[in-house]
């Protein structure tokens, strides 16, 4: 059976360089156990035009994902850009996390649209992991 097809996405501009990464181990876990293919966002910086960002990771990342794995802990447009993106306009799967106890706007909270969901962790690599396999799980039927 081919390889599912995730998108990890985060806010940059707010996050630490401690969250960031976190990110990233959790991206380096999903890959090393051969879940799934993780698909790489460059992110806006100074070096990259915004313009080639969103080419780069909402209209591809987001295009070619089977699950967008969304961690909503810091605000982020961009974030909210590509969650809408998925769901509304790619009526594709949303898993969207943040740490327990932290401040999220309510309407990531109760979207209602199909295919999205919203859990609260305590460990962003081991416990998105494993919300991560279990719904790559459900979107295989299984």
């Amino acid at each position: 059976m081919k390889k599912k097809v995730v998108y990890v996405a985060c806010s940059l501009t707010y996050a630490g360089k401690r969250f960031k990464a976190q990110v990233e181990a959790l991206k380096k876990k999903l890959e090393d156990n051969g879940i799934c293919v993780v698909l790489k966002f460059i992110g806006l910086s100074d070096k990259n035009i915004p313009h080639d960002v969103y080419v780069r990771d909402i209209k591809w990342c987001v295009r070619k994902c089977d699950l967008l794995v969304a961690i909503c802990d810091y605000p982020s447009i961009g974030l909210g850009y590509e969650m809408g993106t998925q769901g509304e306009a790619r009526k594709k799967p949303t898993l969207a996390v943040a740490k327990s106890g932290r401040l999220v706007t309510k309407l990531i909270l109760d979207t209602r649209t199909p295919g999205y969901e919203f859990k609260r962790y305590v460990n962003l690599v081991d416990d998105v992991y494993d919300m991560v396999v279990a719904k790559l799980q459900t979107l295989d039927g299984a």
